[in-house]
């Protein structure tokens, strides 16, 4: 994905150095794309050495040498193409955490609302830093854009939000379980 997002942003925003291309990334991506940007510039020299970038070296007075990159024609056709591949929307989610669940008895409720309360923590955060984002680009963003980056932030916000369901359900449901466990403990033991 790295190299469609550095294709695009020198196709929209012209010719760039790496720290401008970073700099996009990190403010315009953050909230939907999950780019280390380290890894930014390893992928510049390697789309340069494949063709798919020009770079031009640049060494003015006293200052560090910068590269400024530009997409070529070959370029171009590259982004189209992985641009087109991405419609491709499959969707299966993988949730690390399941594992946890299926092998419930060898953890306590405790360690699992501990968990679901940061998890549920951090999507609030989360949410209201996509809204706050949203809010901030609804003033540069051009008119004919604003539909697609509604689009944009609406699937990220309707994913975090039906995660945050899932995690305030499920901490609910454990601790329903627990009191009715402790109760039923009670019991048996009148």
């Amino acid at each position: 994905m790295i190299p469609l997002y550095i294709l695009g942003i020198l196709l929209r925003f012209g010719p760039q150095h790496g720290y401008q291309i970073k700099k996009i990334m990190e403010e315009q991506l953050e909230d939907f794309t999950k780019i280390k940007l380290p890894n930014v510039y390893y992928h510049l020299e390697k789309m340069e050495s494949s063709g798919v970038l020009t770079a031009i070296r640049d060494k003015q007075s006293a200052r560090p040498e910068k590269t400024v990159y530009y997409v070529g024609e070959s370029g171009a056709v590259k982004f189209k193409e992985l641009l087109k591949q991405t419609l491709d929307m499959k969707y299966r989610p993988v949730f690390d955490a399941d594992a946890a669940f299926y092998f419930s008895e060898y953890l306590s409720a405790s360690d699992f609302l501990q968990s679901l309360t940061l998890h549920i923590d951090r999507l609030k955060r989360v949410i209201i830093g996509i809204e706050d984002h949203r809010t901030e680009m609804e003033q540069v963003i051009p008119e004919d854009m604003k539909i697609y980056a509604d689009i944009i932030f609406n699937h990220h916000l309707m994913h975090y939000k039906a995660e945050l369901n899932w995690a305030e359900e499920s901490a609910e449901a454990i601790r329903k379980k627990g009191a009715d466990y402790d109760s039923s403990k009670n019991c048996r033991n009148e």
